[in-house]
């Protein structure tokens, strides 16, 4: 027996379809451009992608400053990223992602406040919390144009409802990593920021995640809460797996994506530094993907205006609690929990297959096609009995899980 029991990319609300789908129209209401203003667009899209890709080297701290950067990344990057993680924070549920009324935020590397607009998007029920954020960058005016565009959709938000939601409290904080704030953080969330800090060292992932544990840590209370979200890249998986391990010895839980916890005590300890999807020495990577087809039209045609069309959008996260808030998913006895990480793989003698994480480490859920009744996407939380017999895959190595509905 398999039961579906979440999924990291739920579909949009209808709220949040409506404002995403209408986000261009946002932006220019509150950074108008002319019609040849407009038409230059694509072409610095097209460059701001060479900077942050093929051309790193020539990306300066602070690129958001520059005018023409800012406005591609808000009219192309930010439009993917808030559709990716709305999506994202829908999928979190209520007993997983909890904000105690007037809540402190804290946002490393927030831009034009993507995070801020994503979750109040996502999550109206969050909206009459009197929630404070403290958004960091190196760039000012990237900050003081996310925080028009946040009070854009709050105000578009409000229209479409009978309750009125006052905004939350945005103070914006010019500054690099590091930099101190006033107080300390229930939540503190970081988005597309440590692929790039890691590109500034010449060092391996493990230094990067030990660095990034110590700098989140002096932001956080107690019970705060942390989410790190990278591209669905192997570099990335590697990163996130070691960040798995050094939030672990700072006493921290992966609440998800991870189907079960990672586990503090001293016999267990092992078994994090050994995911089957930290993309190393050519492995799978743990990372989730949706299809595009569903995305604003406007987005799409940009995209391909621009010369980056794209049929997949992707990313890769790790959602950490501290073990003294923790409470691990309870399974019925001869089953288990299975995250899937794959698309379908069409496999030999007409079956199909998902590659996904356990307990038991890398799985290949597996069901004959005729007999396919529930279809899986990538990111779903599945809880299937336990095989018997222990049965592998000859090509990966993966255990072998037959599931049906």
């Amino acid at each position: 027996m398999t039961t579906k029991i979440e999924t990291v990319f739920p579909p949009l609300n209808k709220e949040a379809r409506e404002v995403i789908e209408n986000f261009d129209k946002i932006v220019q209401s509150v950074q108008c451009l002319s019609s040849r203003q407009l038409s230059q667009v694509p072409e610095h899209i097209r460059t701001l992608s060479h900077v942050l890709t093929d051309n790193r080297s020539e990306r300066r701290t602070g690129y958001l400053n520059e005018t023409t950067a800012l406005t591609a990344y808000v009219r192309y990057y930010q439009w993917w990223n808030l559709l990716r993680l709305t999506r994202l924070f829908q999928g979190f549920s209520s007993e997983t992602f909890k904000l105690p009324s007037k809540a402190v935020c804290i946002d490393l590397g927030s831009g034009p406040l993507t995070i801020p607009i994503a979750l109040w998007l996502a999550r109206p029920d969050l909206r009459h919390k009197q929630l404070t954020w403290y958004c960091v960058d190196h760039s000012q005016r990237a900050l003081a144009l996310g925080e028009e565009l946040f009070l854009a959709v709050v105000a578009r938000t409000n229209g479409e409802t009978d309750s009125v939601c006052e905004p939350w409290k945005i103070i914006r904080v010019r500054g690099e990593l590091g930099t101190p704030i006033k107080e300390p953080g229930d939540f503190v969330v970081c988005a597309n920021v440590f692929n790039e800090v890691a590109e500034s060292y010449d060092k391996p992932p493990e230094f990067t995640a030990k660095r990034a544990v110590t700098t989140m840590g002096q932001y956080a209370k107690a019970t705060a809460s942390v989410l790190v979200v990278e591209p669905g890249t192997p570099p990335s998986a590697r990163f996130l797996t070691a960040l798995r391990g050094a939030l672990s010895r700072k006493n921290y839980v992966c609440v998800s994506p991870c189907p079960v916890g990672c586990r503090n005590g001293e016999e267990e300890r092992e078994n994090i530094f050994h995911c089957p999807m930290d993309g190393s020495h050519g492995n799978k990577w743990c990372h989730f993907v949706f299809s595009t087809e569903k995305a604003p039209k406007a987005l799409v045609r940009l995209s391909e205006t621009a010369s980056l069309s794209k049929d997949r959008a992707s990313l890769s996260f790790v959602f950490a609690v501290p073990k003294c808030i923790y409470k691990e998913k309870s399974t019925e006895k001869g089953t288990m929990f299975i995250r899937i990480a794959s698309e379908p793989i069409a496999l030999p003698k007409n079956r199909v297959g998902y590659y996904g994480c356990s307990s038991l480490g890398l799985v290949l859920a597996v069901s004959y096609a005729e007999k396919q009744k529930l279809v899986l996407q990538s990111g779903d939380l599945i809880q299937v009995d336990i095989p018997v017999k222990e049965k592998r895959d000859y090509k990966s190595g993966a255990l072998l899980i037959p599931y049906e509905k």
